[in-house]
């Protein structure tokens, strides 16, 4: 795709090291905010002027003498403006011709990434299966899957993993209230519901009884000995709730290659195996005196006596009591992603169609065990309040000598979902402190469950929808952009109305962009598109300028794993449409076939590209809504 933009700032570089500079800076070129001074400017001669010791105008104006001379591809001029901004104009009668043809061969025409042939870990989602999945869990979810879409789509080969912590405290608590209190389903009530239910009950009644307290205690332990009956009863509870969590993912468009489990990392020796390398490395040691006598640590600041309880327990591998920490868990699983752990699963189909899954019985092993795993590169994508203990894993990773290892681990932290005091109220919580936002709390029972958060959207969208299909993919598309379009260093504050609106930037307004286009498009036929374009209004140019830019905008989106950015650059392209389409005569009484034959095929190099853009970030495209 002739991205003028990214040649343009080529052609500058090319023209800084001709006046003498060896190392030119970062050349930055953007859309000028000036139109009348071109499509394309750049600031590069402020930055050179200290270093040149000129004024910027007098460099700008050697730089453009230089571009001229080996201009880009479709550059009408080269231009000076202020006091030393670099313009390029381009020529759209020969660019927007080649633009709209290849976006029609093409629309996914993506240079690869050099780094393409590391094999790309994405671990998501995580839901504890003790619960039904909340609103943040979609949020992570949503990124994770769209961070492994834009990936694939620059030629990684990319593997999706879901961890299911199923030997885990939050499983236990959920066992001791349908084994010892009781606990029911309602009728018709799905069962990850009713353990968000029973989670709550358990957590509530907690507080009063300290034999609950020690009965849990007792089937965590019966859980990590992975034997008797109370452990196949969390594996049967954990497997209907995963079963659950994969349905509700599937209607946000969220899949996975591999559900890992903990249990089989314990049951298959991960977990001991990793410890012991730990042990003979060095890497962990034994507390004898203060508050973690008898756990077996970590110590944060290499070859220190280091207890500083401001550092929690996040060092902690083992408790004293014996039991794994999740950290120590996490150390074995990522020596296993990345294929130094020396052992391995045994892996099976989930169902047909379905994901693979880890098994630790090879009775029922039918895959290829080479496909997983034996990462170069893992991405984990986990909230922020989680930095702690990641950025353990990883000096764990390096202290036993896996240094590049280490660096490939990368956290992809995002910030929470919190509710505004509107959605809070609509919970039943007391807002009558007056917080401006409300945290998510499983153990309080203060969350939005995903499915009923894509239940309500459905039902709000359903009067604009032709059919319940149609309504279930623009509400989907709903909540998933919403919880794209927010920057990962962003909390969002949600808001039912905010979230479900279908004007403005939302995935519903992104959804009739392209059914727009596809409307425009059955109504005229198309004619030849002619070699050279006709004069172009200002809405054609500035949409083929996005046309050129996408490859660039799905590389960024992967070079700096930032969904955010592709949800942006898909709103500039919808906005843009419905601009030429609110701005310009209807096509059908274009009488030019010149000017009709450019426009149509610039409305359908629009639509293929946006059913491009809308796919990677998980949102379906709809022709008709």
């Amino acid at each position: 795709m002739p991205d003028l933009q990214t040649y343009f700032a080529r052609a500058i570089e090319a023209a800084i090291r001709e006046l003498g500079v060896p190392d030119p800076p970062e050349v930055v070129v953007e859309p000028s905010a000036v139109s009348d001074a071109g499509d394309y400017s750049s600031p590069v001669a402020f930055r050179l002027a200290r270093e040149l010791r000129r004024s910027p105008r007098e460099i700008a104006q050697e730089l453009a003498a230089g571009v001229s001379r080996r201009p880009p591809a479709h550059t009408r001029e080269i231009t000076v403006t202020g006091g030393g901004y670099l313009n390029l104009r381009i020529d759209f009668s020969s660019y927007a011709p080649q633009v709209i043809a290849e976006a029609l061969r093409d629309p996914m025409l993506l240079e690869p990434d050099p780094l393409a042939g590391v094999k790309v870990v994405v671990e998501h989602t995580a839901t504890n299966p003790n619960k039904a999945a909340h609103l943040g869990h979609l949020r992570n979810a949503c990124i994770g899957d769209t961070v492994a879409r834009v990936l694939r789509a620059r030629g990684h080969q990319v593997e999706v993993q879901n961890y299911i912590d199923d030997t885990g405290v939050q499983v236990a608590d959920v066992l001791v209230g349908i084994r010892h209190l009781g606990l029911t389903p309602a009728p018709g009530e799905p069962y990850d519901r009713f353990c968000s239910r029973a989670y709550v009950e358990v957590c509530r009644r907690y507080e009063a009884d300290q034999e609950l307290v020690e009965l849990r205690r007792q089937t965590l332990r019966a859980i990590e000995a992975r034997d008797g009956e109370i452990a196949t009863a969390a594996k049967e509870l954990t497997s209907r709730i995963v079963e659950c969590h994969l349905q509700t993912m599937a209607r946000a468009g969220v899949g996975y290659d591999l559900l890992t489990w903990e249990s089989d990392i314990i049951e298959l020796g991960f977990l001991r195996h990793a410890l012991d390398m730990l042990l003979e490395r060095g890497v962990m040691r034994k507390v004898e005196q203060g508050r973690l006598a008898g756990c077996w640590v970590l110590p944060l600041d290499e070859g220190s006596d280091d207890d500083d309880p401001e550092q929690g327990d996040a060092k902690v591998l083992l408790k004293s009591d014996g039991i794994a920490t999740y950290t120590a868990k996490d150390i074995a699983y990522h020596l296993w992603k990345f294929g130094v752990l020396g052992l391995d699963f045994h892996y099976r189909s989930w169902a047909d169609g379905g994901p693979a899954t880890s098994t630790a019985d090879p009775q029922l092993a039918t895959l290829d065990p080479a496909r997983f795993g034996r990462a170069g590169e893992v991405v984990n994508v986990i909230d922020q309040r989680q930095s702690a203990p990641q950025r353990v894993v990883k000096e764990a990773l390096r202290r036993l000598g896996f240094v590049s290892q280490a660096e490939d681990l990368l956290h992809l932290a995002y910030e929470v979902v919190a509710l505004s005091p509107a959605a809070a109220g609509a919970l039943g919580v007391d807002v009558s402190e007056g917080k401006s936002m409300y945290a998510l709390s499983g153990r309080q029972g203060i969350e939005i469950g995903a499915d009923a958060l894509l239940d309500e959207a459905q039902r709000q969208v359903q009067a604009k929808a032709k059919d319940e299909a149609t309504a279930a993919a623009l509400a989907a598309s709903a909540v998933r952009y919403y919880l794209l379009r927010f920057g990962l260093n962003s909390i969002i504050t949600f808001d039912f109305g905010e979230a479900l609106r279908t004007t403005g930037d939302s995935g519903v307004y992104l959804q009739y962009a392209h059914a727009r286009a596809c409307g425009v498009l059955q109504r005229v036929e198309p004619l030849p598109v002619p070699e050279t374009a006709p004069e172009l209004s200002v809405e054609e140019r500035e949409l083929v300028k996005l046309l050129a830019s996408f490859p660039r905008a799905v590389a960024e989106a992967a070079e700096s794993l930032s969904p955010s950015s592709l949800a942006g650059y898909t709103y500039r392209l919808a906005t843009a449409f419905s601009d030429l389409y609110e701005h310009t005569e209807r096509l059908y009484r274009v009488d030019d076939h010149a000017v009709r034959g450019l426009r149509r095929a610039l409305i359908d190099a629009t639509r293929a590209t946006m059913a491009n853009a809308l796919t990677l970030l998980g949102l379906q495209p709809l022709a008709r809504i």
